[in-house]
């Protein structure tokens, strides 16, 4: 048996367990723990907090360093760890102007207030967990890893505020901020500057009809009376009659896919749900698996080290996945100021003060650096990272979820726990806040459901374009609330028997709240397109049918050019350049044998070179199409399908011009990367890959690892195209529920669950994870004592 990182026995009445503030009168009772095979933690305890308790205790065994480095971040005390060190991409942001930038923003502060108002249960919950966490770092101070003397790092006590910000360190990556506003405001005013002959921020505005043919949630599966209720909704707050819906914006960043099948689409009679979050692979995770049994809910899945929240997961009655809505959560508004006024600000004929804090940054190898926080009753002013230009007005930044101080998604994620089916399950939903998600759902009675969550302001009527800086000189301007849950985006067991997310288009646009989200507003995502094409092939499936859609590894953008290019070079016997027809001739077999993005076999190397970058600057087609992603596959269908309707039909000179130059473009991009001769493409492909390697402790912030030592080299994977279902590089997290049986659900992790390199658990899945292989994940007792290691070690 393996020797592995077994926790201290510990008795409640000798451990150094805190009181429970919130709800004194609740004790933990008895707690177990288990550790699996795979490093993953398994609480059952006789109470909730007993389970929180447990959670913490093992989350501060596993991650104590990641949580108290996230903590220190969001708190803007970086500096005081690393010094004044560069950004890796950025090299003008640095470790203090975030640490200025986090304190300016005020996450610390906010999670702090929001810890005073929780409900009394929600506060002795996450005190549990707090109390746990603290137990660990009292029991173990002396033997922490290298990592805390290296950096000075000395763990301070463990709060509920420090709960909340370890997930909104996470969440804010999935949401914007508004900081470009102020950029989009000036390009109105025709006040861009020019940088390499085009306006600097500015993008050439395409009219193009959103695809509601592919959105999640179509009219059909709507009711009359819900719609008529939204339109009151907006009636009753100003907005104008019916028409087209506003607010979007040009495609973000995209993350994740979904999906999940009715009983109606299963042999099993229950919901299937598969959930891949999509974002980089990082040592240690991003994410932490475990598993937590209390009196009222047994439920696993991942969360981030520091917080009790589940992102994706299930329990013994639903499974729920979730991919990145990028809803607009925040504003800038544009402060009337006066240099003989400082620190006022002029709002409905009248100078307000402003509220002012000064602050101190201790900085690592430095001086100290002295900063002023000033506050608006439309939020901090954070003139300096919203890049402004000399004379321009000062701007003040309104965002969830900081101006949101009397609640948080941990009060809805602690009854997503709890529920026993999609209807409660979506009710509980309620209570999400931040980030934006796009949520999926399933139950055992083969219900299904999906509905975007997220805290959504209802601006003023008169705001026309959600991407510039607002006026700040009234309070009608400011947000008039948030809209109502019922109102969101959501639908019950849809009539196609499957619901797909993987950052398209949620809602048609007969939908007038302005969601304002950032990616695939306008129609399908590449991941959706295929998603689409795999669950429609057939009728019903088995849940290793579902599963296997998993390991999808068609990206149909590339394959689709391709198809294109075939038929401009045999069928229209177009005048294609040189370069483009050897990428077709060295493509041949790839695309005969099913166009797989399979880093085994040859041709992938240049497929993978293909750019699928569809902007306005680079085609005239976005003018008939749309841009971005979006764009090329609404462009790519539309071509694919005339030609199949009709083999005599010509593809117009745009078309074929821009097939004509991706094409050629590939070429020309894959001999300058691999070298002359295409024989040798494949081998150097694979040594570049080998190269590769995932830093220690490199964040998602972006200031680089902390132990070159620990580093570890990239594996060879099978599928690293970020379009196709099974895109391992980005392989954050993979959860497979067949609700028919929760025991029989797989997951993985990749790397490894522990931050501590001397642990069994610190890589170890990196080989899993080459091979696509998934590994038993269980809820119920019985099924877990199965895979345990070591004895069940039991608190009393």
């Amino acid at each position: 048996m393996r020797n592995v990182w077994i926790l201290t026995v510990l008795v409640l009445a000798g451990c150094s367990m805190s009181p429970l503030s919130h709800d004194e009168s609740v004790s933990p009772g008895k707690i177990e723990l288990m550790t699996d095979h795979w490093g993953i933690p398994h609480i059952f305890a006789s109470t909730d907090q007993g389970a929180l308790y447990g959670l913490g205790y093992v989350t501060a065994r596993d991650r104590g360093f990641q949580m108290h480095l996230s903590t220190r971040i969001m708190q803007g005390r970086l500096s005081e760890l690393l010094g004044d060190r560069p950004h890796l991409r950025r090299r003008q942001d640095t470790t203090l102007s975030n640490d200025r930038k986090m304190r300016t923003f005020g996450f610390y502060r906010a999670a702090q207030s929001v810890a005073q108002h929780l409900d009394n249960e929600t506060g002795s919950l996450l005190q549990a967990y707090c109390d746990g966490v603290n137990a660990w770092f009292q029991e173990h101070h002396q033997d922490l890893h290298g990592l805390y003397a290296q950096y000075g790092l000395v763990p301070e006590p463990w709060t509920i505020a420090d709960c909340i910000v370890a997930w909104w360190h996470v969440g804010q990556f999935f949401g914007t901020d508004a900081t470009r506003e102020l950029i989009a405001w000036r390009n109105e005013q025709g006040g861009g500057q020019r940088q390499g002959g085009r306006t600097a921020g500015a993008v050439r505005p395409v009219n193009v009809t959103p695809d509601d043919s592919v959105a999640v949630i179509q009219r059909e599966d709507l009711t009359e009376g819900w719609i008529k209720r939204v339109e009151a909704y907006l009636n009753e707050h100003g907005f104008p009659a019916p028409g087209e819906a506003g607010g979007t914006v040009e495609d973000g960043p995209s993350f994740s896919h979904a999906w999940v099948l009715g009983g109606r689409k299963t042999s099993t009679g229950s919901s299937v749900l598969i959930s891949d979050p999509q974002t980089p692979v990082t040592l240690p995770s991003l994410f932490y698996e475990y598993h937590i049994c209390g009196n009222s809910f047994n439920a696993r899945g991942i969360g981030v080290a520091g917080s009790p929240l589940i992102l994706i997961g299930f329990s013994d009655y639903v499974a729920w996945g979730a991919t990145a809505l990028g809803a607009d959560q925040a504003d800038l508004f544009r402060l009337v100021a006066d240099p003989n006024r400082p620190n006022q600000y002029y709002i409905d004929g009248q100078w307000k003060p402003m509220t002012v804090r000064k602050e101190t940054i201790k900085v690592k190898g430095g001086d100290d650096q002295m900063m002023t926080v000033r506050e608006t009753c439309f939020g901090p002013v954070i003139t300096e990272f919203a890049f402004a230009q000399r004379g321009e007005p000062e701007v003040a930044v309104k965002r969830i979820p900081v101006c949101e101080t009397n609640r948080d998604t941990i009060q809805g994620a602690i009854a997503m726990l709890r529920a026993k089916d999609v209807y409660e399950f979506d009710r509980a939903l309620e209570g999400w806040r931040f980030p934006s998600v796009n949520s999926l759902f399933g139950d055992r009675h083969g219900n299904i459901g999906f509905r975007t969550a997220v805290a959504q302001p209802l601006r003023a009527p008169g705001v026309t374009d959600l991407n510039a800086a607002q006026d700040g000189s009234r309070s009608a301007n400011d947000w008039q609330g948030i809209v109502p849950h019922d109102l969101m985006p959501h639908v019950i067991n849809p009539k196609q028997g499957f619901l797909l997310s993987a950052n398209h288009r949620p809602i048609g646009s007969f939908y007038r709240v302005s969601i304002g989200n950032s990616t695939g507003s306008q129609g399908d995502t590449i991941r959706s397109w295929r998603l689409r094409e795999c669950l429609s092939n057939r009728d019903l499936f088995t849940p290793q049918q579902v599963l296997d859609v998993h390991y999808d590894k068609v990206d149909p953008a590339y394959r689709d050019i391709l198809r294109l290019g075939y038929y401009l070079r045999d069928i229209q016997k177009a005048d294609l350049s040189r370069d483009t027809q050897a990428a077709m001739r060295y493509l041949e077999d790839w695309f005969s044998q099913g166009a797989q993005m399979d880093n085994r076999t040859p041709g992938t190397e240049l497929a993978a070179r293909i750019n699928t970058m569809f902007r306005i600057m680079t085609t005239d087609l976005t003018e008939e199409y749309g841009g971005g992603q979006t764009g090329l596959c609404r462009f790519l269908k539309t071509a694919t399908q005339r030609i199949e309707q009709d083999t005599s039909a010509s593809l117009s000179s745009r078309e074929a011009g821009f097939i004509n130059s991706t094409l050629s473009n590939a070429w020309q991009t894959a001999v300058r990367q691999f070298g002359a001769d295409p024989n040798q493409w494949g081998q150097q492909y694979q040594r570049d890959m080998a190269r590769q390697q995932i830093a220690y402790f490199q964040e998602l912030d972006g200031f680089g690892g902390l132990n070159r030592e620990h580093n570890i080299r990239l594996p060879a994977l099978i599928c690293t195209d970020g379009n196709t279902i099974f895109s391992q590089r980005a392989q954050s997290y993979t959860q497979f529920v067949p609700m028919h049986d929760p025991d029989q659900a797989r997951t993985i992790l990749p790397v490894g669950q522990s931050e501590d390199p001397d642990s069994l658990f610190f890589a170890n899945l990196t080989h899993d994870w080459s091979q696509g292989i998934l590994h038993p994940a269980p809820l119920s007792r019985t099924a877990v004592e199965k895979i345990a290691e070591g004895p069940v070690i039991r608190l009393r």
